[in-house]
């Protein structure tokens, strides 16, 4: 039997991995914070919650993680939602993404990572909750894949004014080939790490095209 992710629900997923309720407000996302964190992300620091598990045949990385953006969540949550095109330029270490498919709400984006002469490929299915403000991603086992599991969410909140708090968790495990053992702390980090790309280019170059 195939051990891996529960079915990927909404209320499922945020309450494993984000453990709010779906009507939480700032102020309660503010209480679900340590003081520490808080502080952290007021200052434009990221908060990493890093997690390893082993779930029968798999060996997860990952976590939560939590990032301030300097812009209002209907921005953030336009450049997550509607800007396939550029959603490259918004993950960590992606050498190119392309849409295979894609249907209302949900989006198959096929992925190839580089590391020196190591590549990696895959694909993600995106599912979209425009009420929650939510996306659940999950591996595509039905097209190739160099991965052995991964699944997640990403989850936009309005933090202070014009502000987005920008919520992440993964799981993954990377396999065991060459990939995985050269670079699976760095991958660890560059999975948890996507918030904080995602600002860098949303409040940056991407910013104009989500103002407004």
């Amino acid at each position: 039997m195939r051990i891996g992710p529960p079915a990927l629900t909404l209320a499922v997923l945020l309450a494993a991995l984000s453990a709010w309720p779906s009507s939480a407000q700032p102020i309660a996302i503010r209480s679900a914070l340590t003081e520490s964190e808080r502080a952290q992300l007021d200052r434009g620091s990221i908060v990493l919650r890093r997690v390893r598990e082993r779930r029968g045949p798999l060996t997860l990385i990952g976590g939560t993680s939590f990032q301030v953006v300097d812009l209002p969540p209907r921005a953030v949550w336009r450049a997550l939602h509607d800007d396939a095109e550029h959603l490259r330029r918004m993950l960590p270490q992606v050498h190119s993404a392309r849409q295979i498919r894609e249907e209302e709400n949900l989006r198959v984006m096929h992925f190839e990572h580089r590391v020196g002469v190591v590549r990696a490929g895959y694909a993600m299915r995106f599912q979209y909750d425009d009420q929650q403000k939510a996306v659940l991603f999950q591996l595509d086992e039905s097209e190739p894949h160099t991965i052995r599991a991964g699944w997640g969410f990403m989850r936009v909140r309005r933090w202070g004014e014009n502000q987005t708090l920008l919520s992440f968790g993964a799981m993954v495990d990377v396999g065991d080939g060459l990939l995985s053992g050269l670079v699976r702390p760095t991958l660890h980090e560059w999975i948890l790490k996507i918030p904080w790309t995602l600002k860098q280019y949303v409040e940056g170059d991407g910013r104009s095209r989500y103002e407004g």
